[in-house]
């Protein structure tokens, strides 16, 4: 079996407990490090993409978690909590001894995952894809389909989220909490000018149709920029094939 191990780079707590952890699989596993880490630990097995390993652990907080599953899409993650808040994360540091044991016994959750194409390029995202304004300081107008009822929203732009990325930004873009195994998404425009567009939950198998009308906007998938769109540009939002798969012990 091949473990791989992911970890944020900027606490030396969390490169710490990812050589820690894979002392403790190497007798057992075959344990590879992402390619990000190769200049904290040189001469060792790496891996960078699905495919590479059969179970990931992941040393950070939910950021570490977010780029675990863009670049591990579909593997197993174990998160291990060295972040600040950690929701997606299931054991704590002093807890990595369990780790053994987990592997050996664990149960899998899948999570809804989100996705729409640019150009040639599909993207996946476990939290939410958000389009906003790219000029900060100008209102954006962008128009937002789904089934037979549209609304204009003139603000910084729209949250289009998953029930997991319903506590991240758009909770604090005011959006409602959905429960994590429910079959909706939800739709929270992000500082809008007229009140009368509001957040609303709908059915995951709908397809939303975003329309920048007047400015470009750019396009963040979990927090990564992944491209723009010119006014009259058309952006499809829809649920994934693809799940994000967690460990849990």
């Amino acid at each position: 079996m091949k473990i791989g191990i992911i970890s944020r780079r900027d606490r030396e707590k969390a490169l710490d407990i990812a050589k820690q952890i894979s002392e403790y699989l190497n007798n057992k596993y075959e344990v590879y490090f992402d390619e990000t880490l190769k200049d904290y630990f040189p001469n060792k097995n790496y891996s960078k993409k699905i495919g590479d390993v059969d179970l990931l652990i992941s040393v950070g907080g939910d950021g570490t978690i977010l780029k675990s599953v863009k670049r591990y899409l579909n593997t197993p993650i174990l998160g291990v909590n060295v972040g600040t808040v950690g929701y997606l994360n299931e054991i704590l540091p002093e807890e990595i001894n369990l780790i053994p044991d987990i592997i050996e016994n664990h149960t899998i959750e899948e999570r809804s995952m989100i996705s729409c194409k640019i150009g040639n390029k599909i993207l996946e995202a476990l939290n939410d894809i958000v389009i906003r304004t790219e000029a900060a300081t100008r209102v954006s107008q962008v128009k937002v389909e789904i089934s037979d009822k549209e609304q204009i929203v003139s603000g910084d732009g729209v949250i289009i989220t998953t029930p997991t990325g319903s506590t991240a930004y758009s909770f604090s873009a005011g959006g409602p909490v959905i429960k994590s195994n429910s079959q909706e998404f939800g739709i929270t425009p992000i500082c809008p000018l007229y009140r009368k567009a509001s957040p609303m939950v709908y059915p995951d198998n709908e397809t939303v149709i975003v329309t920048a009308l007047d400015r470009p906007c750019a396009i963040v998938a979990d927090g990564f920029p992944e491209g723009t769109m010119k006014a009259g540009d058309k952006l499809e939002v829809k649920k994934s094939h693809l799940k994000a798969r967690f460990v849990k012990k």
